[in-house]
């Protein structure tokens, strides 16, 4: 009998990771290919060209597509997607089908799939109610109740990272002040890291990395800074640790999950962001229970979304 293969595809604004694989080996092939934001089509094209190859004649029975943004699990629409502003109003499913074929398909926000991923068989195993944050560039955000996603009446649920904290905060992406994604993002911590080096007050070795660093400067950069013991770095991320803190403690008195994600790039400095988030998020919450509820590490890395999608397409598969 012929192995039936799922490919999963998670869409970013320069990159499309993938994982093909079957169901004792999800991960059999991974990688990624670039992504054209003007063209659609061109990315399939390349996606298909590389999937086919790898896969030496064997043709993939279901896709799942993971992409950043507001998107349609059923049909395939995609929304508002500020990372991909040449791809809003397409339709994912229509690009698929030009490039794979008529094969089953299934769809979803990036964070939500990679959700799922965690949930099955990451940082989540075991738990039907979670939340996730993903601080990457911006901060995604997604909710799973007694085992099912969360996704809102017009597919926008779970848009944590523009939940607004301080109106008259630093401008985000979405055209709105304040939101957690201005705070906590790479984007909004490299921001603040540049405003703080013009302060009086600021470390000689903050100054001197923002300025030998130039564009090429990184939150890795400034965690090593903090982690080596630089005051203004260590202030830097404990101030943003609190800001998360302050979402985190809300978003569990509103949902009370079982656990609390925390994935992405931001993320992986660690206890400099992850330990004033819990501090802070306890000092909030409501429910005495609800203060022990773990705030981890997510577990998968990168190919969490590509993961959580393919499983997702493995169920349709599997239903049929």
């Amino acid at each position: 009998m012929t192995e039936r293969m799922v490919m999963g595809m998670d869409i970013g604004g320069t990159a499309v990771k993938y994982v093909v694989g079957g169901a004792g080996d999800p991960d059999r092939y991974s990688g990624e290919v670039s992504t054209d934001p003007g063209d659609i089509d061109a990315t399939f094209t390349r996606l298909a060209e590389r999937i086919t190859s790898e896969l030496s004649g064997l043709a993939p029975c279901a896709a799942g597509i993971a992409c950043a943004g507001i998107v349609d699990p059923v049909e395939g629409h995609l929304g508002r997607a500020p990372n991909l502003p040449g791809w809003q109003g397409a339709n994912l499913a229509a690009a698929l089908r030009r490039g794979f074929g008529e094969i089953p398909s299934v769809f979803a926000n990036d964070v939500n799939a990679a959700l799922v991923g965690e949930a099955r068989v990451g940082a989540g195993r075991g738990c039907r109610n979670l939340v996730m944050l993903a601080l990457g560039t911006g901060v995604g955000g997604a909710v799973m109740i007694d085992g099912r996603l969360v996704i809102g009446t017009h597919n926008g649920a779970g848009e944590i990272g523009h939940m607004v904290l301080d109106p008259g905060g630093p401008p985000c992406g979405c055209g709105n002040n304040g939101c957690l994604e201005a705070f906590a993002g790479s984007r909004g911590v490299l921001a603040e890291a540049r405003r703080r080096a013009l302060l009086p007050d600021t470390s000689s070795g903050f100054n001197e990395l923002i300025d030998t660093r130039g564009d090429d400067l990184t939150t890795r950069d400034l965690a090593n800074l903090a982690e080596a013991g630089d005051v203004s770095a260590g202030k830097l991320f404990r101030d943003t640790g609190m800001i998360l803190g302050i979402a985190v403690g809300n978003l569990i008195n509103v949902l009370d999950p079982e656990k609390v994600i925390i994935g992405g790039g931001v993320a992986l400095a660690g206890a400099l962001i992850l330990d004033p988030c819990r501090a802070t998020a306890s000092s909030l919450i409501l429910c005495e229970a609800s203060r022990a509820i773990p705030i981890e590490p997510a577990d998968l890395g990168p190919k969490a979304a590509a993961l959580g999608v393919a499983d997702l397409a493995r169920d349709v598969l599997e239903a049929m």
